[in-house]
Protein backbone atom coordinates (compact mmCIF):
# COMPACT_ATOMS: atom_id res chain seq x y z
CA UNK A 1 0.00 0.00 0.00
CA UNK A 2 1.12 3.50 -0.98
CA UNK A 3 0.94 6.02 1.10
CA UNK A 4 1.60 9.44 -0.47
CA UNK A 5 1.91 13.00 0.43
CA UNK A 6 0.87 15.83 -2.39
CA UNK A 7 2.01 19.32 -2.32
CA UNK A 8 0.52 22.15 -3.87
CA UNK A 9 -2.75 20.16 -3.54
CA UNK A 10 -5.07 22.91 -4.90
CA UNK A 11 -2.48 24.25 -7.56
CA UNK A 12 -2.77 23.94 -11.48
CA UNK A 13 -1.61 19.83 -11.39
CA UNK A 14 -2.29 19.21 -7.64
CA UNK A 15 -6.09 19.23 -8.18
CA UNK A 16 -6.11 16.64 -10.94
CA UNK A 17 -3.46 14.54 -9.78
CA UNK A 18 -5.99 14.32 -6.15
CA UNK A 19 -8.54 13.54 -8.70
CA UNK A 20 -7.02 11.18 -10.86
CA UNK A 21 -5.37 9.48 -7.78
CA UNK A 22 -9.04 8.79 -6.05
CA UNK A 23 -10.00 7.00 -8.56
CA UNK A 24 -7.11 4.43 -7.89
CA UNK A 25 -7.98 3.59 -4.28
CA UNK A 26 -10.19 5.15 -1.55
CA UNK A 27 -8.42 3.62 1.37
CA UNK A 28 -4.96 4.30 1.65
CA UNK A 29 -4.33 7.30 0.04
CA UNK A 30 -3.35 10.81 0.26
CA UNK A 31 -2.30 13.69 2.93
CA UNK A 32 -1.93 16.90 1.29
CA UNK A 33 -0.13 20.47 2.07
CA UNK A 34 -3.13 22.65 1.20
CA UNK A 35 -2.25 25.95 -0.39
CA UNK A 36 -4.92 28.19 -2.37
CA UNK A 37 -3.64 29.15 -5.80
CA UNK A 38 -6.41 31.60 -6.61
CA UNK A 39 -7.39 28.99 -9.43
CA UNK A 40 -9.70 26.46 -9.42
CA UNK A 41 -10.86 23.90 -12.65
CA UNK A 42 -14.30 23.50 -13.07
CA UNK A 43 -13.23 20.22 -15.00
CA UNK A 44 -12.73 18.91 -11.38
CA UNK A 45 -15.85 17.94 -10.34
CA UNK A 46 -14.58 17.36 -6.78
CA UNK A 47 -12.25 20.07 -4.73
CA UNK A 48 -10.28 19.49 -2.38
CA UNK A 49 -12.94 19.94 0.88
CA UNK A 50 -15.25 17.98 -0.74
CA UNK A 51 -12.62 14.73 -0.37
CA UNK A 52 -11.70 15.77 3.11
CA UNK A 53 -15.48 15.62 3.40
CA UNK A 54 -15.92 12.62 2.61
CA UNK A 55 -12.59 11.05 4.61
CA UNK A 56 -10.93 10.59 1.40
CA UNK A 57 -7.89 12.07 2.57
CA UNK A 58 -5.66 13.35 5.79
CA UNK A 59 -4.02 16.33 5.90
CA UNK A 60 -0.67 17.49 6.37
CA UNK A 61 -0.07 21.09 7.19
CA UNK A 62 3.02 22.62 6.20
CA UNK A 63 3.40 26.46 4.72
CA UNK A 64 6.30 26.97 2.72
CA UNK A 65 6.64 30.43 3.99
CA UNK A 66 7.16 28.97 7.34
CA UNK A 67 9.20 26.55 7.11
CA UNK A 68 9.85 25.25 10.80
CA UNK A 69 6.27 24.19 10.10
CA UNK A 70 8.05 21.27 7.75
CA UNK A 71 8.66 18.53 10.08
CA UNK A 72 9.84 14.77 10.07
CA UNK A 73 7.46 13.85 12.31
CA UNK A 74 4.55 15.20 9.72
CA UNK A 75 6.38 12.80 6.94
CA UNK A 76 6.88 9.76 9.08
CA UNK A 77 4.43 7.31 6.93
CA UNK A 78 5.31 8.73 4.10
CA UNK A 79 6.47 6.73 1.28
CA UNK A 80 6.26 8.72 -1.62
CA UNK A 81 6.33 12.69 -2.41
CA UNK A 82 4.84 14.74 -4.95
CA UNK A 83 6.62 17.53 -4.62
CA UNK A 84 5.82 20.78 -6.25
CA UNK A 85 7.72 23.91 -5.26
CA UNK A 86 7.12 27.85 -5.63
CA UNK A 87 9.42 29.34 -7.99
CA UNK A 88 10.25 32.04 -4.78
CA UNK A 89 11.83 29.99 -2.30
CA UNK A 90 12.32 26.58 -4.34
CA UNK A 91 15.67 25.69 -2.79
CA UNK A 92 14.82 26.30 0.94
CA UNK A 93 11.24 24.25 0.64
CA UNK A 94 13.67 21.48 -1.30
CA UNK A 95 16.33 21.82 1.06
CA UNK A 96 13.88 21.55 4.01
CA UNK A 97 11.71 18.92 2.85
CA UNK A 98 14.40 16.56 1.86
CA UNK A 99 15.86 17.03 5.17
CA UNK A 100 12.90 16.17 6.89
CA UNK A 101 12.37 13.27 4.63
CA UNK A 102 15.82 12.05 5.76
CA UNK A 103 14.85 11.86 9.21
CA UNK A 104 12.00 9.63 8.71
CA UNK A 105 12.19 5.64 8.10
CA UNK A 106 9.35 5.69 5.58
CA UNK A 107 10.15 7.92 2.34
CA UNK A 108 11.35 6.15 -0.54
CA UNK A 109 10.52 8.12 -3.57
CA UNK A 110 10.62 11.81 -4.25
CA UNK A 111 8.26 12.81 -7.70
CA UNK A 112 9.49 16.74 -8.33
CA UNK A 113 7.01 18.84 -10.66
CA UNK A 114 10.44 20.35 -12.49
CA UNK A 115 10.16 22.34 -16.03
CA UNK A 116 11.00 21.95 -19.37
CA UNK A 117 13.67 24.62 -19.61
CA UNK A 118 15.82 22.78 -17.07
CA UNK A 119 17.56 20.95 -19.42
CA UNK A 120 17.48 23.44 -22.48
CA UNK A 121 21.04 25.11 -24.24
CA UNK A 122 21.31 27.59 -22.11
CA UNK A 123 18.74 26.82 -19.60
CA UNK A 124 16.35 29.72 -18.61
CA UNK A 125 16.86 31.10 -15.18
CA UNK A 126 13.88 29.14 -13.58
CA UNK A 127 15.52 25.99 -15.44
CA UNK A 128 18.45 26.15 -13.43
CA UNK A 129 16.82 26.68 -10.15
CA UNK A 130 15.07 23.72 -11.18
CA UNK A 131 18.09 21.84 -11.89
CA UNK A 132 19.27 23.39 -8.62
CA UNK A 133 16.52 21.51 -6.76
CA UNK A 134 17.06 17.99 -8.60
CA UNK A 135 20.31 18.00 -7.55
CA UNK A 136 19.46 18.29 -3.91
CA UNK A 137 17.39 15.43 -4.34
CA UNK A 138 19.47 13.04 -6.62
CA UNK A 139 21.99 13.74 -3.75
CA UNK A 140 19.82 12.53 -1.12
CA UNK A 141 19.49 8.88 -1.96
CA UNK A 142 16.12 8.53 -2.31
CA UNK A 143 14.29 7.27 -5.54
CA UNK A 144 13.57 10.49 -7.61
CA UNK A 145 11.51 10.75 -11.07
CA UNK A 146 11.41 14.11 -12.31
CA UNK A 147 8.74 15.46 -14.29
CA UNK A 148 9.43 18.57 -16.95
CA UNK A 149 6.60 19.89 -18.35
CA UNK A 150 6.01 22.43 -21.21
CA UNK A 151 3.65 25.58 -21.26
CA UNK A 152 0.16 24.64 -19.96
CA UNK A 153 -2.61 25.04 -22.51
CA UNK A 154 -4.67 26.06 -19.38
CA UNK A 155 -2.56 28.77 -19.10
CA UNK A 156 -4.41 30.64 -21.77
CA UNK A 157 -7.66 30.89 -19.38
CA UNK A 158 -5.62 32.66 -16.47
CA UNK A 159 -5.34 35.96 -16.99
CA UNK A 160 -1.89 36.09 -15.52
CA UNK A 161 -0.72 34.43 -18.54
CA UNK A 162 -3.08 36.20 -20.56
CA UNK A 163 -1.82 39.77 -20.02
CA UNK A 164 -4.78 41.45 -21.86
CA UNK A 165 -7.78 40.09 -22.97
CA UNK A 166 -10.30 42.48 -24.71
CA UNK A 167 -13.54 41.03 -26.09
CA UNK A 168 -12.27 38.25 -28.53
CA UNK A 169 -8.97 39.13 -28.55
CA UNK A 170 -5.90 37.61 -26.77
CA UNK A 171 -2.73 39.47 -26.85
CA UNK A 172 0.42 37.76 -26.02
CA UNK A 173 4.24 38.87 -27.01
CA UNK A 174 4.60 35.87 -28.34
CA UNK A 175 5.12 36.76 -32.21
CA UNK A 176 4.72 33.80 -34.77
CA UNK A 177 6.68 31.21 -32.01
CA UNK A 178 5.14 27.78 -32.30
CA UNK A 179 5.93 25.05 -28.85
CA UNK A 180 4.46 21.99 -28.01
CA UNK A 181 1.56 22.90 -25.50
CA UNK A 182 0.41 20.47 -23.02
CA UNK A 183 -2.31 19.64 -21.04
CA UNK A 184 -2.45 19.71 -17.25
CA UNK A 185 -4.37 16.70 -17.46
CA UNK A 186 -1.65 14.81 -19.05
CA UNK A 187 0.85 15.93 -16.88
CA UNK A 188 -1.44 15.32 -13.84
CA UNK A 189 -2.33 11.56 -15.38
CA UNK A 190 1.17 10.96 -15.61
CA UNK A 191 2.36 11.88 -11.88
CA UNK A 192 -0.74 9.35 -11.14
CA UNK A 193 0.25 6.68 -12.93
CA UNK A 194 4.22 6.97 -11.57
CA UNK A 195 2.66 7.36 -7.77
CA UNK A 196 0.57 4.84 -7.47
CA UNK A 197 2.47 2.13 -9.33
CA UNK A 198 4.71 -0.13 -7.31
CA UNK A 199 7.54 -0.67 -10.30
CA UNK A 200 10.84 0.86 -9.96
CA UNK A 201 10.78 1.13 -13.64
CA UNK A 202 10.19 5.00 -12.80
CA UNK A 203 13.19 5.56 -10.25
CA UNK A 204 15.94 7.94 -10.72
CA UNK A 205 13.99 8.42 -14.47
CA UNK A 206 13.76 12.47 -15.98
CA UNK A 207 10.23 12.47 -18.31
CA UNK A 208 9.41 15.83 -20.22
CA UNK A 209 6.12 16.25 -20.86
CA UNK A 210 4.73 18.17 -23.83
CA UNK A 211 2.05 17.78 -26.24
CA UNK A 212 2.25 16.29 -29.93
CA UNK A 213 1.58 19.63 -31.69
CA UNK A 214 4.04 22.58 -32.67
CA UNK A 215 1.42 25.48 -32.38
CA UNK A 216 1.57 29.35 -32.26
CA UNK A 217 -0.83 31.53 -31.72
CA UNK A 218 -2.41 32.07 -34.66
CA UNK A 219 -2.93 28.54 -34.84
CA UNK A 220 -4.54 29.08 -31.14
CA UNK A 221 -6.95 31.68 -32.64
CA UNK A 222 -8.27 29.74 -35.01
CA UNK A 223 -8.61 26.77 -33.33
CA UNK A 224 -10.49 28.77 -30.88
CA UNK A 225 -12.53 30.35 -33.24
CA UNK A 226 -13.76 27.01 -34.15
CA UNK A 227 -14.80 25.50 -31.25
CA UNK A 228 -16.60 28.43 -30.14
CA UNK A 229 -17.91 29.71 -33.46
CA UNK A 230 -16.86 33.21 -33.12
CA UNK A 231 -14.00 35.59 -34.80
CA UNK A 232 -11.24 35.15 -32.43
CA UNK A 233 -8.00 37.23 -33.22
CA UNK A 234 -4.21 36.99 -31.83
CA UNK A 235 -2.04 40.42 -31.78
CA UNK A 236 1.38 39.94 -30.74
CA UNK A 237 2.64 42.41 -28.13
CA UNK A 238 5.97 43.84 -26.93
CA UNK A 239 7.50 42.46 -23.90
CA UNK A 240 6.91 45.73 -22.10
CA UNK A 241 3.67 45.73 -22.61
CA UNK A 242 3.08 43.00 -21.27
CA UNK A 243 4.82 43.72 -18.38
CA UNK A 244 3.07 46.72 -17.88
CA UNK A 245 -0.49 44.45 -18.34
CA UNK A 246 0.99 41.83 -15.40
CA UNK A 247 1.99 44.39 -13.57
CA UNK A 248 -1.40 45.92 -13.80
CA UNK A 249 -2.34 42.55 -12.30
CA UNK A 250 -0.81 42.95 -9.07
CA UNK A 251 1.34 40.17 -9.48
CA UNK A 252 4.59 40.62 -7.50
CA UNK A 253 7.99 41.40 -9.76
CA UNK A 254 9.04 37.72 -9.37
CA UNK A 255 6.09 36.22 -10.57
CA UNK A 256 6.08 38.95 -13.29
CA UNK A 257 9.71 38.04 -14.32
CA UNK A 258 9.35 34.78 -14.62
CA UNK A 259 6.66 34.91 -16.94
CA UNK A 260 8.18 37.02 -19.32
CA UNK A 261 11.37 34.71 -19.24
CA UNK A 262 8.93 32.23 -20.44
CA UNK A 263 7.53 33.79 -22.92
CA UNK A 264 11.18 34.91 -23.99
CA UNK A 265 12.03 31.00 -24.29
CA UNK A 266 9.29 30.20 -26.28
CA UNK A 267 9.72 33.15 -28.78
CA UNK A 268 13.33 31.99 -29.47
CA UNK A 269 12.15 28.61 -30.38
CA UNK A 270 13.19 26.81 -27.36
CA UNK A 271 9.88 25.22 -26.63
CA UNK A 272 9.26 23.26 -29.82
CA UNK A 273 10.39 19.64 -29.06
CA UNK A 274 7.91 17.10 -28.56
CA UNK A 275 8.42 13.88 -26.60
CA UNK A 276 6.68 10.12 -26.24
CA UNK A 277 6.23 11.00 -22.13
CA UNK A 278 2.54 10.93 -22.47
CA UNK A 279 2.31 8.11 -25.15
CA UNK A 280 4.89 5.50 -23.42
CA UNK A 281 3.46 6.08 -20.02
CA UNK A 282 -0.56 6.46 -20.34
CA UNK A 283 -0.37 4.23 -23.54
CA UNK A 284 -1.92 7.20 -25.67
CA UNK A 285 -1.67 9.98 -27.49
CA UNK A 286 -1.55 13.51 -25.79
CA UNK A 287 -4.90 15.68 -25.59
CA UNK A 288 -4.74 17.49 -28.78
CA UNK A 289 -5.09 21.74 -28.32
CA UNK A 290 -9.20 21.36 -30.13
CA UNK A 291 -9.87 18.80 -27.18
CA UNK A 292 -8.74 20.73 -24.64
CA UNK A 293 -10.53 23.64 -26.36
CA UNK A 294 -14.12 22.06 -26.72
CA UNK A 295 -13.54 20.60 -23.07
CA UNK A 296 -13.06 24.62 -21.53
CA UNK A 297 -15.35 26.15 -24.25
CA UNK A 298 -17.78 27.17 -21.71
CA UNK A 299 -15.01 28.85 -19.64
CA UNK A 300 -13.16 30.54 -22.97
CA UNK A 301 -16.80 31.97 -23.60
CA UNK A 302 -17.49 33.19 -20.35
CA UNK A 303 -14.02 34.83 -20.08
CA UNK A 304 -14.35 36.47 -23.71
CA UNK A 305 -18.25 37.64 -22.68
CA UNK A 306 -16.79 39.21 -19.74
CA UNK A 307 -13.77 41.32 -20.93
CA UNK A 308 -15.87 42.36 -23.82
CA UNK A 309 -18.50 43.73 -21.30
CA UNK A 310 -15.30 45.43 -19.34
CA UNK A 311 -13.69 46.74 -22.24
CA UNK A 312 -16.99 48.12 -23.91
Amino acid sequence: MNTILVTGATGNVGEHLVKILSLYDKEFYISLRSIDSGWSDPLVSQNIETFRNQGLINFIDMDYNNLESISHHKLEGIEKIFLLTPYINILDVTKKIVTEAQKTKSVKHIVKLSDMGTNLNPPTYEGMRHRQSEKIIEESGFYYTFLRPNYYMQNFLKVSYTPSIKGRTFYLPLQNARASFVDIRDVAEVAAIILHEKSTKHYNMVYEITGRQRLNCNDVADILETVLGEPINYVSITEQKAKAELQNCGLQSESIDYILSLYRTIREGRMRRISKTVETILGREPILFDAFARDYAKLFQIKANLNKYIHE
